[in-house]
């Protein structure tokens, strides 16, 4: 996922101000825009609290002149450029307080970011009820509208759009009002992700409960006294979900994983959900989701409830027959045990049965993806497809000792830089996303160019031994760099714009690059063995192809379930009953055919309910898109440059400076359709 705060078409949410513009008058490390890498060493609280100080004060002096100077006209000085450039130090700031508070280690720096971002978001709220500069923005609109190119109309409408969402129909006593409530919202949304950041539970385990794991995984668990200490994070738990033998083990560690953040975190998600429903309502909406939805490809809450029914609707006989699958396999295995298929054994089944039915040892998979070997493969992939190229740099400052960092080529033009954080610590981000630190400015004579981070959580080997990776975890990998890709490469005259992609929109292009991790054209770039730097065998490799669908009827069931539980908490709370959430998750659990794990709430440790708020249907209806966009590469032959180079110039360059559908309809040469989509899962 990228992180999704400001993927939203909003002006006080996504515009940059560039240098040229009243620049803050001290060199704090965290304001200076420069192509000079940024001081992650220098950074501390304090830094943190004069950035946000100075940042305000700026901003402040800006907004006043915009609204003493109406000028049309698109020209240095005119209103547009004005609006477009007005947040550009905001923006800036509030990118790197998310990633300052998801990343860095130490508690002051962190505890810093999180008052800064809401500082940051307090302020963009309190400007979204500005009604003088609302009257500008209109005013400006009705004086240069009929003048403006398509995307500069796109622009100011939007703004426009999103003011009118956020209060400028009411009067000024509503608007003080709905400050208050969006004051609370982002209260809540910091709590309930600081809560799940610094959840620091563990669980101990004997030798005997870990049969089945492999000894260079339980190795890093082991204490001295010859037992093992297993944090709870998602790499542990998925090791202990697929080898461990025992149904015990499997169960503790699950319900100890889907209880991160229990019980704060419930409380704290039905506060959200409580404030985000008065919120809309305030603004007349029947629901935080109808709200959500204008901005949307999906427009209203029925376009996403007939998508995710019809979607469950059709999935439904292929998870009966996943399940039946597995089911026949614990039987043979345990007869002692109930045949009942828990949630606890979905993983460890099925690989054994991709072990068995399609000889496919994932553990044998691993040995070609080793992760350095993967990164170079990765980079070189992209490279033969869109002309990109990566070059590791060393030296530079960075906020952990493990963070490594990149520069990207097209051609040879640098466009970017950027980081990676790869595996799990305390304190950090606990899933995979790219950050956006700094955004394009190509306004300027000397173009600034973007910077972004990858924040992940891949297994870590223990020292002296490679790193090896799942081939899901190369998927997840690719998936991520793609949103890092469009972060770098993307451009426009306006610096703002391209961060208004419509979120359900923005997984297409980074699930498109999925596909590349199940080409044998591609994985032979890269999936070498790390003993002996052999390329992945065909035989092997038509294993693994063989496989990819395998259980993908229950996979893409379960995400249905997780975009079901999202959009039934934002349409259907009710504000003066409230909501049982636990018994939504329970309710819907029926998607997924197997029984309810009663006692568990993985909704306390779900992120996606904070930044994805109504949004989770979104990676289905993005991935419909993203077959069909790789349809054209398998038309063309799916390592066919001319196409990858065509869909970065007409995708990925202009992203945000036209409709989503129109740049489809361009590249596709047709309307998309979900056929592709329907094929990739067997349906």
């Amino acid at each position: 996922m990228r992180f999704l705060k400001y993927l939203i078409p909003v002006i006080f949410c996504v515009l940059k101000t560039p240098v040229y513009s009243q620049p803050p008058v001290t060199e704090n490390p965290l304001l200076v825009h420069s192509n000079k890498p940024i001081s992650w060493d220098k950074v501390n609280a304090d830094v943190i609290r004069n950035a946000i100080e100075q940042v305000i004060q700026v901003s402040d002096k800006r907004v006043k002149n915009i609204i003493e100077a109406v000028k049309p006209g698109t020209g240095p000085g005119s209103t547009l450029v004005a609006l477009d450039l007005l947040f550009y130090d905001i923006y800036d700031l509030d990118m790197k307080m998310q990633l300052i508070s998801n990343s860095n280690p130490t508690d002051s720096t962190r505890n810093a970011a999180e008052q800064g971002d809401q500082a940051l978001t307090d302020y963009q709220t309190a400007l979204s009820l500005n009604e003088p500069l609302y009257k500008t923005i209109k005013e400006y609109d009705l004086q240069s509208g009929s003048s403006l190119k398509p995307n500069q109309k796109k622009f100011i409408q939007e703004q426009i759009q999103y003011l009118e969402n956020n209060g400028m129909k009411l009067d000024g006593a509503g608007r003080k009002e709905l400050q208050v409530i969006k004051d609370r919202i982002t209260i809540l949304g910091i709590e309930f992700d600081r809560n799940i950041g610094t959840s620091r539970d563990s669980i101990q385990f004997s030798e005997n409960d870990l049969q089945g794991v492999p000894d260079n995984l339980k190795l890093k668990w082991k204490r001295p006294n010859g037992d093992y200490i297993l944090y709870i994070n998602t790499p542990n738990q998925v090791d202990i979900a697929k080898y461990a033998i025992s149904d015990a083990t499997r169960r503790q560690m699950y319900y100890k994983y889907n209880n991160r953040a229990y019980p704060k975190n419930i409380s704290v998600l039905d506060s959200l959900l409580y404030y985000r429903k008065q919120y809309a309502m305030k603004l007349g909406y029947g629901s935080y989701a109808a709200y959500k939805l204008t901005d949307k490809m999906a427009g209203v809450p029925q376009a996403v409830w007939n998508f995710e029914y019809g979607l469950a609707e059709k999935l439904a006989p292929k998870v009966t027959s996943d399940l039946a699958s597995i089911r026949s396999i614990k039987h043979q295995m345990h007869p002692e045990l109930p045949d009942t298929i828990f949630a606890w054994d979905v993983e460890y089944y099925k690989n054994i049965l991709l072990d068995t039915k399609y000889k496919l040892n994932t553990d044998e998979v691993k040995e070609y993806f080793e992760m350095n070997q993967t990164i170079r493969g990765m980079f070189e992939t992209y490279h033969r497809l869109f002309g990109i190229t990566v070059k590791e740099t060393f030296g530079l400052p960075v906020w952990y000792s493990k963070v490594r960092t990149f520069e990207m080529y097209v051609g040879n033009k640098k466009v970017g830089s950027f980081y990676f954080d790869l595996y799990p610590r305390q304190n950090k981000y606990t899933h995979f996303a790219c950050f956006a630190i700094s955004e394009a400015n190509p306004t300027v004579s000397n173009e600034i160019l973007p910077v972004a981070a990858l924040l992940c959580n891949f297994p870590e080997a223990t020292a002296g031994e490679p790193t090896l990776i799942s081939h899901q975890d190369v998927i997840i990998l690719f998936h991520e760099f793609g949103h890092l890709v469009a972060n770098m490469v993307v451009r426009s005259e306006l610096i703002t714009q391209p961060a208004s992609l419509k979120a359900d929109f923005v997984e297409a292009p980074s699930q498109f690059l999925e596909n590349f991790c199940w080409q044998y054209a591609s994985l032979k770039l890269f999936a070498k063995n790390y003993k002996t730097g052999a390329v992945l065998p065909e035989t092997l490799y038509n294993k693994l192809k063989e496989s990819e669908h395998v259980m993908d009827g229950l996979d893409y069931s379960t995400q249905v379930y997780y975009g079901m539980i999202d959009f039934t908490f934002e349409d259907k709370y009710d504000s003066i009953r409230g909501m049982d959430l636990t018994a939504v998750t329970k309710s819907l659990y029926k998607i997924r055919q197997i029984p309810f794990p009663d006692g568990t709430h993985m909704i306390a440790a779900f992120t996606h309910l904070n930044g994805y708020g109504a949004n989770y249907y979104g990676y289905l209806w993005s991935r419909v898109f993203a077959q069909d966009i790789f349809s054209v590469f398998e038309k063309n032959g799916v390592m066919d440059p001319s196409t990858g180079e065509r869909y970065r110039k007409e995708i990925l360059e202009v992203a945000g400076s036209q409709q989503e559908i129109e740049l489809l309809r361009h590249f596709l040469g047709r309307e998309p359709n979900s056929d592709a989509f329907m094929r990739s899962i067997g349906l």
